[in-house]
């Protein structure tokens, strides 16, 4: 069971229905351009690949629908004496829906009547017969019939919406046919006598039961031409009925090259002596014909075969769904001309309307990534507007301009009283005078105030972009203030691995500040491995002096990230 249903969902990949569009070996060369222009986006119509042709046989059950009941089996036990049906057609595809196929069917039809028949004028052998016959006759026939077709097929359910192809094709056929025929009569015995039928008529009641008396006495021979009908004629033997043909169909498809079908089809005509009897009706001295004309059906199997080389032509277009490339382009695009995504940005800072929390932010205003004008120091006033960019916390709050409440401290504010009166003292110190001048020992010269810390992220150890920000505000302040050095402190646990971290923080610290920033590399002092936050690197103003460089503790250790 396994392996069956393994096959199953094997053969069914095989099938072929989904096609490449893109692919131009199944282009015909003179349509070619077209297709090239579609692969270039100049036309939005892919050019309708060559398919292949079927041809196929068929066989089943031809029957005619007239004044006769039609039987399956005649009187004799030779072939003839069996009804059956049996052609070759031809077809091919014009587009994905209709279809034309050409057809040539021989079909050997038989009648047999259980009734009495009293309309002798339908053909003088018949009168001659049975004229005096107190019981009249039944009618039986055979009538051959060679049917060439040309038909028009339109397929039903091969534009799929919700799949991409299926196994079975229901088709809908209509199209013109013309019926050679020749009907033949058995109406005499194997001695020329007429059959006495009324022996049987007059005996039995059961219609099975008569037909299986007749057939008994029937020897099947048909040897009487039955009447030609109103058509035209190749000769006193064979007639023509032009005729439309009409049916439904359904095909199963087996495999990429073969499939089976079902159809029904009837031939309607003008003719009503295809079954050698045209009912009449007897009025006084006259004959009337009651208007009866036969028609054909035919039940019949058949099988279809793809015929073309499969790397050139596609199977058959009944069989593929024109709407499965559009689906697959939408979930897959591979020819679209897809435009540039292009997000609104009403206040032009960068960050899309749809992702920004602050939709109006002033124009110049740096801003995070949510669109949020930056503040550096967390004051409340946004990094364009504020005077003051770190504030110290203890300072705050902070009036508009960003500016805290902590007063000037007292050295500054002594050199800036003593500048404002003039004073040569203090005008040495502002100028940069020598270490006495800026106020003696101590921090009396330095005057640039509390730093912020950076903060670092957990087993990282570079210079983020968010650091440089912090970073290139504290340049500023150091290079306007040329009194103070700088202190850099790491933290750490005992541990050498954290050792060598808080190591790698302050060295890159001090290269971004030196390197990027221009400052004197003699201005910092490389302090790390103190006991704190190990995720903290502390700036601290100073006078003092202090090893600028330090070698790394442990630098198998140092950090690649």
């Amino acid at each position: 069971m396994i392996i069956f249903l393994s096959c199953g969902v094997q053969l069914i990949a095989q099938l072929g229905g989904a096609h490449d569009y893109l692919d131009t070996a199944y282009i015909a060369p003179r349509k070619m351009s077209e297709q090239i222009d579609f692969l270039q986006n100049k036309s939005n119509f892919p050019v309708k690949p060559r398919d292949m042709l079927q041809v196929g046989f068929f066989g089943g059950l031809p029957f005619i629908n007239g004044a006769c009941p039609w039987t399956t089996k005649g009187a004799s036990t030779d072939l003839g004496s069996y009804a059956i049906g049996l052609g070759a057609y031809m077809r091919k595809a014009l587009g994905y829906v209709f279809s034309v196929r050409g057809s040539l069917a021989y079909y050997n039809m038989l009648g047999l009547d259980y009734r009495a028949n009293f309309d002798f004028a339908n053909n003088p052998k018949i009168q001659q017969l049975y004229g005096n016959a107190p019981d009249g006759y039944v009618h039986n026939y055979r009538t051959m019939a060679f049917v060439p077709s040309l038909e028009g097929i339109v397929s039903f359910n091969n534009i799929m919406f919700h799949k991409s192809q299926q196994r079975w094709n229901i088709y809908g056929v209509a199209g013109f046919s013309a019926i050679f025929y020749d009907t033949k009569l058995d109406l005499t015995d194997r001695t020329g006598s007429r059959y006495l039928v009324e022996n049987i008529l007059n005996n039995y009641t059961s219609k099975s039961l008569i037909l299986s008396k007749l057939r008994t006495m029937f020897n099947g021979g048909y040897e009487t031409q039955a009447t030609q009908g109103s058509g035209p004629s190749l000769n006193h033997q064979w007639s023509i009925a032009p005729s439309i043909s009409l049916g439904v169909g359904a095909e199963y498809r087996i495999g990429p090259k073969w499939s089976l079908f079902f159809e029904y089809k009837e031939y309607l005509t003008n003719d009503s002596y295809i079954d050698g009897w045209s009912k009449q009706v007897v009025l006084p001295g006259l004959y009337i014909n009651r208007t009866h004309n036969d028609q054909i059906g035919f039940i019949h199997i058949g099988t279809g075969i793809n015929l073309g080389d499969e790397t050139k032509r596609v199977a058959p277009l009944w069989w593929l769904n024109p709407l499965e490339f559009a689906y697959k382009e939408l979930n897959s695009p591979q020819r679209m001309k897809l435009p540039k995504i292009k997000l609104d940005d009403a206040d032009g800072d960068g960050v899309p309307d749809q992702f920004d929390l602050e939709p109006n932010t002033p124009k110049g205003c740096p801003v995070d990534s949510h669109g949020v004008s930056r503040d550096t120091d967390g004051d409340g006033v946004p990094d364009c507007r504020d005077k003051e960019l770190l504030t110290p916390q203890k300072c705050f709050p902070v009036n508009a301009d960003g500016v805290g409440t902590c007063p000037e401290p007292a050295c500054c504010k002594e050199i800036m009283d003593g500048i404002k009166r003039g004073d040569s003292a203090y005008m040495n110190v502002w100028g940069g005078g020598n270490a006495a001048n800026r106020g003696g020992a101590g921090n009396s010269g330095c005057s640039i105030g509390e730093l912020p810390s950076i903060q670092f992220k957990p087993n990282t150890v570079y210079v983020t972009k968010e650091m440089e920000i912090t970073l290139n505000a504290v340049a500023q302040k150091i290079k306007s203030s040329p009194a103070c050095n700088i202190k850099v402190v790491g933290f750490a646990f005992a541990n050498k691995s954290s050792q060598q971290t808080s190591w790698d923080r302050v060295n890159n610290v001090i290269r971004y500040l030196v390197e990027k920033q221009g400052i004197a590399e003699s201005r910092f002092i490389f302090e790390y491995g103190q006991q704190g936050d190990s995720n903290i690197v502390n700036l601290q103003a100073t006078t003092e002096s202090g090893p600028n460089v330090v070698p790394a503790p442990h630098p198998q250790l140092r950090h690649t990230n």
